[in-house]
């Protein structure tokens, strides 16, 4: 294997670790301090963009784009290692798992509790984030086959 992809790689996971201790963070706030943060993100996103949400609203927003940018990032990293058997299914997997001790974690936490709707959503944000990971995989391939179809001789 090339210094290159190796590089890729580490660099890959520890963006996965960064998204997770990050996710970690967020939820070891306890609930006033949670709530303060999401509210005073969410007030100047909404004037920002000219919108009127409510606060559990934006919550639940958070929560699936969390999930969805760790999906997309787990799914890199795993196809960087193991290639494209399987990267799918291990990398949902993975943040879904992620998510379900994300909960766990959060019964331990002041003011938070263990909720199931928010492993829904999490699981729903990781299902796009793998998913448009996937679709970028695909196009990416697709247009380097192209490519190779008319006489260039690069592969993915």
């Amino acid at each position: 294997m090339k210094i290159g992809k190796k590089i890729y790689i580490v660099l890959s996971w520890l963006a996965v670790g960064a998204c997770m201790t990050v996710i970690f963070m967020l939820s070891a706030q306890v609930a006033d301090e949670s709530q303060r943060l999401s509210d005073s993100v969410g007030l100047r996103l909404f004037e920002w963009l000219k919108l009127n949400l409510e606060s559990e609203v934006l919550r639940t927003i958070a929560h699936g784009l969390e999930f969805t940018g760790l999906g997309l990032l787990m799914f890199n990293a795993v196809y960087a290692t193991r290639g494209t058997k399987h990267a799918y299914i291990i990398s949902l997997g993975a943040s879904v798992l992620y998510a379900v001790s994300d909960e766990v974690h959060q019964i331990f936490v002041e003011g938070r509790a263990f909720q199931l709707s928010d492993i829904a959503v999490d699981s729903i944000g990781a299902t796009v984030g793998v998913s448009v990971a996937l679709l970028i995989l695909i196009i990416i391939k697709n247009l380097f086959e192209r490519g190779n179809k008319n006489g260039g001789t690069q592969t993915l």
